[in-house]
């Protein structure tokens, strides 16, 4: 061959590599801007990057029975579960794990913690398992599974039961407050005195049809909280370690109402003298204002209805029937069917309820009437903040913020380390525990420098939000009878205004708008914004009625739930490279395959399966 034509091959060849990697700078700069890389430029890996599990892991430990998950986002551990089944086949129930395994490149893994997941659940088959944490909060982990039986044997209701496990993670240094690590890779599991390394959380509870989804996502999209969708209602649970009294200021849900109870506090400090202007200002405030006629009015209304459920309430004691179911609203209980006061109502006797509750010379018969009425809204610690929309405390929504201890001393205990509401539609019960399954002492509230595991949970109540937003803001409301069933999908979380926008899909009993002599079935959706600040819910959109017209319930909610896939799609924006949720799941062992690998993706490391 002639010198210039092979001169000529190795200019083209060098053109075709200076192009191909001209490809892939533009590609890996794409990448870098929108968020996500293209995958098909990694699927190969060079060698000296790709560990064969077998050759770092003991076989022991492959024979008993572990399946391995994945890296966590931190790198620094790789993630593996058991599944234990007693020797009946007829009543035997399972028991999982979960394994921490340190990774170094070079040496095999080793064992530094384990925990029970769902301790105290009797499961009576195989769990779907997702596994995965908050964007930049890498102090612990979710592990959230559920079952895949559509009906369980014992009951004629179709239902799935959803197990919650919340661990810390280990230390990645030395901590001198956790125990010595052993020095055999399966025996540590030990975390004495320190609180930060050594908590698990355990919750159940049931969702119905049609079943809600966890996205961790969107659910997961504000660190130290996760929402909670149990089919009545959205849950929102921030769990944070805190440090005695530094646990109030530090508040992640609800920090509206927690800043008005420690101004309206401060205004009440017994170390206010009774002479100073301070405390003779707050006085002046505090002294109730003339009520307009139409403020009478509604007053006096409100106190009838009240006396009029109390005398029920006292006359329906010795009959046959007990005492009628309850709701728990605003920390209150509520009777059924009580019908409820308009906006303007609510705040028209809101003054009234404060002279009321405050005046020495009310009578004791109406003590307990109003007392029993949850209609009325919470007592502002003055009127002038009443007229704050802001501040006062919406009926849809309940609080509340548990502080569990290692060390009970002379605080409030509590047995098993259980709080929460029997009626999951309320609040959820947690169980916390050490990492040994030792339970933490509920305590009223922790010493300074005392660490505690806050537990706050802000619930959004589907049924009555519903009703709210058909009331005020449906152009179809005088056409509504009632609804018979909702499925409720997150739509996006903003982490920081601590606003979650969700869909509320309706199938509701409505008259045609030209005649109103026998209801129809329509199918609507709500768009509402709901702030874990303030827990207030804005109407964001109202869909008008589709007649549903021979349509089964699974197809109008597989097709809802496509329009909410649509309308995410267009919403999208892409996460930066750090912020995103690592998620592992076991999806492939209920399909009967196996992962290929564990990928770390940020440090281009795999491990062949």
């Amino acid at each position: 061959m002639a010198p210039s034509a092979k001169s000529g091959q190795n200019d083209s060849k060098h053109k075709t590599q200076r192009r191909y990697k001209d490809h892939i700078v533009k590609l890996l700069v794409r990448g870098k801007l929108s968020g996500h890389f293209p995958q098909h430029l990694f699927r190969k890996l060079a060698p000296r990057v790709c560990v064969p599990l077998k050759n770092i892991v003991n076989e022991e430990f492959l024979r008993a029975g572990h399946i391995f998950l994945g890296f966590t986002k931190c790198g620094r551990y790789i993630l593996s579960y058991t599944r234990d089944c007693g020797e009946d086949d007829d009543f035997s129930f399972y028991t999982y794990h979960l394994y921490w395994w340190e990774f170094n490149l070079h040496s095999r893994l080793k064992q530094v913690q384990h925990v029970r997941l769902f301790a105290g659940e009797e499961i009576y088959n195989d769990l779907y398992l997702t596994v995965c944490g908050w964007p930049y909060d890498q102090s612990k982990i979710v592990i959230f599974g559920f079952n895949s039986l559509l009906m369980n044997l014992m009951s004629a209701e179709n239902y799935r039961d959803i197990y919650i496990t919340i661990a810390s993670m280990p230390s990645p240094h030395s901590c001198h407050a956790c125990c010595p690590q052993a020095s055999t890779p399966s025996a540590s599991n030990g975390s004495g005195g320190c609180l930060e390394h050594g908590y698990v959380l355990n919750s159940r509870y049931q969702v119905v049809y049609p079943f809600p989804t966890f996205q961790p996502a969107f659910h997961l999209k504000k660190d130290q909280v996760i929402l909670l969708n149990t089919s009545y209602s959205l849950v929102a649970c921030g769990i944070s370690l805190c440090r005695g009294k530094e646990g109030k200021s530090s508040q992640i849900l609800y920090t509206k109402r927690a800043s008005l109870s420690h101004r309206t506090s401060a205004s009440a400090s017994p170390n206010t003298s009774a002479g100073s202007p301070e405390r003779q200002s707050t006085q002046s405030k505090l002294v109730p204002t003339p009520l307009s006629p139409r403020q009478s009015q509604t007053v006096t209304r409100a106190r009838e209805f009240a006396a009029d459920l109390f005398r029920r309430a006292q006359g329906d004691a010795g009959g046959k029937e007990g005492p009628s179911k309850v709701t728990i609203v605003n920390d209150r209980q509520e009777p059924p069917n009580c019908p409820r006061m308009t906006q303007a109502e609510m705040q028209s006797c809101s003054t009234e309820k404060l002279t009321i509750g405050q005046s020495s010379t009310q009578s004791s018969e109406e003590t307990p009437c109003l007392a029993s009425s949850s209609m009325l809204p919470s007592p502002p610690p003055t009127p002038s903040t009443s007229q704050e929309p802001e501040q006062s405390e919406p009926g849809y929504v309940n609080y509340s913020c548990l502080h569990y201890c290692l060390q009970s001393g002379l605080l409030e205990q509590n047995e098993g380390g259980h709080a929460g509401y029997e009626d999951d539609k309320v609040q959820l019960a947690f169980t916390v525990t050490d990492l040994k399954g030792r339970s933490l002492q509920l305590v009223s509230d922790p010493h300074d420098g005392q660490q505690s595991v806050r537990v706050e949970q802000l619930t959004l109540d589907f049924e009555y939000l519903i009703n709210e937003v058909i009331r005020r803001d449906a152009a179809w409301a005088s056409q509504f009878c009632s609804f018979s069933d909702y499925d409720v999908v997150i739509l996006e979380v903003c982490p920081d205004t601590n606003t979650v926008i969700i869909s509320i899909g309706l199938l509701l009993l409505a008259f045609s708008p030209s005649e109103h002599c026998r209801p129809n079935t329509y199918h609507s959706n709500l768009q509402v914004s709901w702030d874990l600040n303030t827990g207030v819910c804005c109407t964001v959109g109202v869909g008008d009625l589709t007649e549903v017209k021979g349509q089964t319930s699974g197809r109008v909610w597989s097709s809802y739930r496509k329009s909410c896939v649509n309308t995410l799609m267009k919403w999208l924006i892409p996460e930066s490279s750090s912020r995103y949720i690592n998620r592992l799941t076991n999806e492939g062992l209920h399909k009967g395959t196996s992962l290929q690998v564990l990928a770390d993706s940020d440090r281009c490391t795999w491990i062949v399966l």
